[in-house]
């Protein structure tokens, strides 16, 4: 299995395209972790110590952090190199190995940069500049935090969210029945944006977990966040109504009733991002066998019912932030 597992990595270029994605998703979290150890307060006399070397130096210093840190990918990627010579395929192995090496260099310049930027700069994004002065409703915090803070996890669910709708239209192209790959395509929208519903439920406790106390009915509570992701979503949404017209409602409230109990979920899981994606892959399997069965029209009434009453119950769970 190893071995096609290898061979199936230097020989397909599809394959090829997830593992440089795996690759780029781990470049990134590398470079957060870097700039946040950086901005540690205990870490602050790395700035003084690095930027009195030369440009050059720094470069050398940094490139041999981060070919510490790409250890596993470079050794996977040689190990799959060997293979890939010995069965004759030479142009993704090389391929392979170039943009790792490219990624490594990208990471040391940001590097470079980050550690010669000694002035504390205003890191507001246009879009809070511009609604600074407005009123904001509470459900939209979390819309405004994702912008401002996780600009990064936003772009890689888009990317991922974008590369199922085109990898499924493909992929299930020649399906006899038409409306089940408009349904397909719902499912896989929205267990794209599972972490981004995780981030709205930790920043919710996190930050406004005071906001229970707050004056507003358990249904407005319940159905608040849905502006959060109308928003977050809009660019599939758009797609949706472009391209199914009237059958674009239907599918976006299939899309809300999956959404809305992976989010009702949480209050039962709490925290625990294990448990929780466990049951998304359970509800995904659940769901993916409604659309085979041609069912999808039970989705909403039942499922919005069921997350209402998970969400009821364990609102005030005084144990989900532990």
């Amino acid at each position: 299995w190893n071995l096609v597992i290898t061979l199936s990595l230097v020989s397909s270029p599809i394959i090829m395209v997830f593992f440089c994605l795996a690759a780029f998703i781990y470049a990134i979290k590398s470079w957060q972790y870097v700039t946040t150890q950086l901005a540690a307060r205990n870490n602050e006399f790395l700035y003084h110590s690095i930027s009195s070397f030369d440009k050059w130096q720094q470069f050398k210093s940094w490139f041999y952090v981060q070919f510490n840190i790409f250890l596993p990918l470079i050794i996977y990627a040689l190990f799959a190199s060997i293979i890939g010579f010995n069965f004759d395929h030479y142009i993704i192995p090389i391929a392979i190995l170039l943009y790792l090496l490219a990624l490594i260099i990208v990471s040391v310049w940001i590097y470079v940069r980050h550690s010669n930027r000694l002035m504390a700069i205003d890191r507001q994004i246009i879009l809070i500049r511009l609604l600074r002065n407005w009123n904001k409703s509470f459900f939209f915090l979390y819309t405004l935090f994702v912008f401002s803070k996780l600009k990064i996890t936003y772009l890689i669910t888009k990317a991922i969210s974008w590369i199922l709708i085109i990898g499924t239209l493909a992929v299930f192209s020649d399906i006899k029945d038409e409306s089940a790959l408009p349904n397909l395509v719902v499912l896989m929208i929205v267990t794209a944006h599972s972490l981004l519903i995780y981030n709205e439920f930790r920043f919710n406790e996190k930050y406004l977990y005071f906001s229970r106390n707050f004056p507003y009915s358990m249904s407005k509570q319940f159905l608040g966040s849905l502006l959060n992701y109308v928003i977050l979503m809009l660019p599939e949404l758009l797609w949706f109504i472009s391209n199914f017209g009237i059958h674009s409602v239907s599918l976006l409230l299939q899309a809300f009733s999956i959404l809305i109990l992976f989010r009702s979920l949480l209050y039962w899981i709490g925290l625990n991002i294990k448990n929780y994606l466990v049951w998304i892959f359970i509800l995904f399997n659940l769901v993916f066998l409604i659309i085979l069965y041609r069912i999808t029209w039970l989705l909403p009434p039942v499922f919005v019912p069921v997350a209402y009453f998970v969400f009821q119950k364990n609102y005030l769970n005084e144990n989900l932030i532990d």
